[in-house]
């Protein structure tokens, strides 16, 4: 019995979505063949930090294999790096890409000393793998993970060092045939944390030339000799990008290649295969997501007598305003008014954990604070007050528990979509044991902060709007440009304080993809609803999961002293 009153076409579809997701699920985690993967590992340092870590080897066995060990990035995790480790392992290594403490699923501790995790996953190959010849290590290390240089300088064992957009050590011992050291750094053209300049200084110290001689894309010393050190530059990314570009990617593999002078066991490049199989998952995933909210809604909202009545809205009638007023002055609002709204929060900024994640959530409430005081003035013009406007949505103890347990229910199917397609192949989002306790708070944060965005484009503007397609996309991209828009401008801001993009050129590409996501998810869950409860959940959960796990441990009063000085 269809309980749902689900149409023939809907469950089609539904078959359908699901089956593209299920098999680019599949196909994402079984790509390449030649690869054996093996997650969820840990392993303890010797100052008690519990370090997680994968590894991606050959399928075939054999012995005294070479291993490689991956150094992710500032506020990202190993999941970032993960490209680089499938195509060594197809090549023949074994790849480590691993967490670093207060990073990803790894756990905290003070005093911050990231070498000692490197150790710990050098260590565990030693007494874990006897099929590893501890002899023969390489390490990459993208922008943060260069810190690993620190050990490469005293550890022999180490033959080669890959740098993905991070310093080079001047002093870094140098390669001879007795125990070599070959250098690789990738360089992108618009990398916004290092300088191509400073590159050539420390290259021209290592090769002993003039900087004005040292030439990107050119080899110096040799393989054969143990000193190959070399710039690799590409023009089309930035810093972000390069932990996924497949020239980097491509250049990475060859250089560990000839490093180690290894018979490669597969030679096909996979990069861009999986990203045809992510995006398959991807809209199999989404796909599917959407079309349940609709018979959720009716299951869970509504008694079975009541599902066929149409649906009751929360709006705000603001009949003397056009759209393009409205959005006007939601632009202005916020822009001028954010400021303000930024510096309230900052003594929250100051005393909450994971500063990356406070900053986040303070230019979230500084556009809602313009926000505010915009739906404040409309208030007086309908003879409202802004208490009734906020408190409104949250009308009848019944109603509002509905909408809460169909939002956790839609929020957590969201976020398995998005954790098994994205999350545990370009970007984690399951943060360590010792940052969990952080995720209420933020999530009640993240949830105001939606509410009132969602009270602009959903309870007043989508309300100005038919239910067509065309309409449907307008409101859709309303709702992009909105935070979009105050990121720009106050990441810009910062950067100028900074004297640095790297935030900007970091921040921006995650959230135009986020705020497209959250913007479809308010759009079409306020349209089955006749709420915005319900969707304010949702990405509230997804935005939570994202910036706990991508922050790192560091105090407000650090954070703000790094933008300053």
């Amino acid at each position: 019995m269809n309980k749902l009153n689900l149409s023939k076409k809907r469950i089609a579809f539904l078959c359908i979505f699901l089956a593209i997701f299920t098999i680019g699920t599949v196909f994402i985690f079984i790509t390449p063949l030649s690869v054996k993967s093996t997650y969820g590992l840990s392993t303890q340092t010797s100052d008690g930090v519990t370090i997680s870590f994968n590894i991606f080897e050959p399928s075939s066995g054999g012995l005294n294999k070479p291993a490689i060990i991956i150094g992710h990035g500032s506020m990202v995790n190993k999941e970032m790096v993960k490209g680089y480790a499938l195509e060594l392992a197809a090549a023949g290594f074994v790849a480590v890409p691993f967490d670093f403490r207060g990073h990803g699923q790894s756990t905290m501790a003070e005093p911050d000393n990231k070498t000692k995790d490197l150790i710990a996953i050098k260590e565990y190959l030693n007494t874990e793998r006897s099929d590893i010849d501890m002899n023969s290590l390489g390490y990459i290390g993208y922008s943060m993970g260069g810190l690993g240089q620190e050990l490469i300088h005293q550890d022999l064992a180490f033959k080669c060092f890959i740098g993905i957009g991070t310093w080079l050590n001047s002093s870094l011992r140098l390669g001879n045939p007795t125990n070599p050291l070959n250098v690789l750094m990738i360089q992108a053209l618009f990398d916004e944390a290092i300088e191509l300049s400073y590159l050539k200084i420390s290259l021209a110290t290592r090769v002993s030339i003039p900087v004005s001689s040292v030439d990107s894309n050119k080899m110096y010393g040799s393989f054969q000799e143990g000193n190959a050190s070399m710039i690799y530059l590409d023009d089309n990314s930035n810093h972000l990008t390069v932990a996924w570009d497949e020239d980097f990617i491509r250049e990475a593999r060859d250089w560990a290649i000839n490093s180690f002078d290894i018979d490669v066991i597969d030679e096909t490049f996979y990069v861009n295969i999986r990203g045809l199989i992510l995006l398959l998952q991807v809209i199999g995933g989404i796909g599917f997501f959407f079309l349940t909210i609709e018979p959720l809604s009716k299951l869970i909202l509504t008694p079975k007598s009541d599902r066929e009545k149409e649906i009751q809205y929360y709006k705000i009638e603001v009949p003397d305003m056009s759209v393009k007023s409205i959005s006007i002055k939601t632009i202005s609002y916020s822009l001028v008014l954010g400021f303000l709204g930024v510096l309230i929060f900052i003594p929250l900024l100051l005393i909450l954990p994971l500063a990356v994640a406070a900053f986040v959530v303070a230019l979230l409430f500084g556009q809602a604070f313009g926000i505010i005081v915009f739906l404040w003035r409309i208030g007086k013009k309908s003879d409202s007050t802004l208490r009734e406007i906020l408190s409104r949505p949250f009308k009848g103890r019944n109603s509002f528990l509905r909408q809460t347990i169909l939002g956790a229910i839609l929020g957590a199917l969201l976020f398995l979509i998005v954790y098994i397609s994205i999350g545990l192949n370009y970007l984690g989002l399951v943060p360590s044991i010792t940052k969990v306790w952080t995720m209420p708070i933020y999530f009640l944060i993240c949830f105001f902060v939606l509410l009132i965005v969602n009270l602009i484009t959903q309870v007043i503007i989508q309300n100005k709007f038919s239910d067509s397609i065309i309409d449907t996309m307008k409101v859709l991209l309303l709702g992009v440009i909105f935070p979009l828009l105050f990121y720009i401008v106050y990441l810009l801001l910062v950067s100028v304080l900074m004297r640095s993009l790297f935030y900007f050129g970091t921040f921006i590409p995650i959230s135009i993809l986020m705020f497209i996501l959250s913007s479809g998810i308010s759009v079409v869950s306020y349209r089955k609803t006749g709420n915005i409860i319900t969707g304010a959940i949702i990405n509230a959960i997804l935005l939570t999961f994202l910036i706990v796990t991508i922050s790192s441990p560091q105090s407000g009063l650090s954070f703000i002293a790094r933008l300053l000085f």
